[in-house]
């Protein structure tokens, strides 16, 4: 893969998974839900940062993918096991599936990269930058933001 590819699918891959977030048991507060959504994103965006470092290599790319697809995974099932405040749960709703879609969409891009089949790595990338559950996710952190709510780097 050239590393212009490369850093063309690690821009996808980190404004995709900004839509990243947070866990618990109760309805949280806003100050809780701030906190969980601040965590959760920080700890998606270093693992999609990781990627851009994976240089042309594919094989290197595979292993950082993996690693951000898992960062992906923890944080769709913490912020999915979470009760937001009430004017955050819709807003919530669309994160969860966005990272659902982004979990399924990086183990897509890191079979193919350690396949060697740039095509499809490539594919990956756009099949991410293009999804509706991305955008809806992208609209629902802004909706956040415009609630006043402290989402830190989704906010962007």
């Amino acid at each position: 893969m050239h590393a212009k590819s490369t850093g063309i699918v690690a821009v996808v891959v980190l404004v995709a998974l900004a839509a990243g977030c947070g866990g618990g048991s109760g309805r949280l507060s806003k100050a809780q839900y701030e906190q969980k959504i601040q965590a959760d994103g920080k700890a998606v965006q270093e693992a999609a940062g990781a990627i851009t470092s994976s240089g042309a290599s594919l094989s290197g790319l595979a292993v950082k993918v993996a690693a951000a697809e898992k960062a992906a995974k923890a944080a769709a099932d913490d912020l999915g096991s979470v009760k937001p405040p009430a004017d955050a749960a819709d807003d919530n709703a669309k994160i969860v599936t966005a990272l659902r879609t982004i979990e399924v969409q990086l183990q897509k891009l890191a079979q193919a990269a350690k396949a060697g089949n740039t095509s499809a790595v490539q594919q990956a990338g756009l099949a991410l930058q293009s999804s509706p559950e991305i955008k809806a996710a992208e609209a629902a952190a802004k909706d956040l933001k415009a609630k006043g709510y402290k989402i830190g780097v989704l906010g962007g």
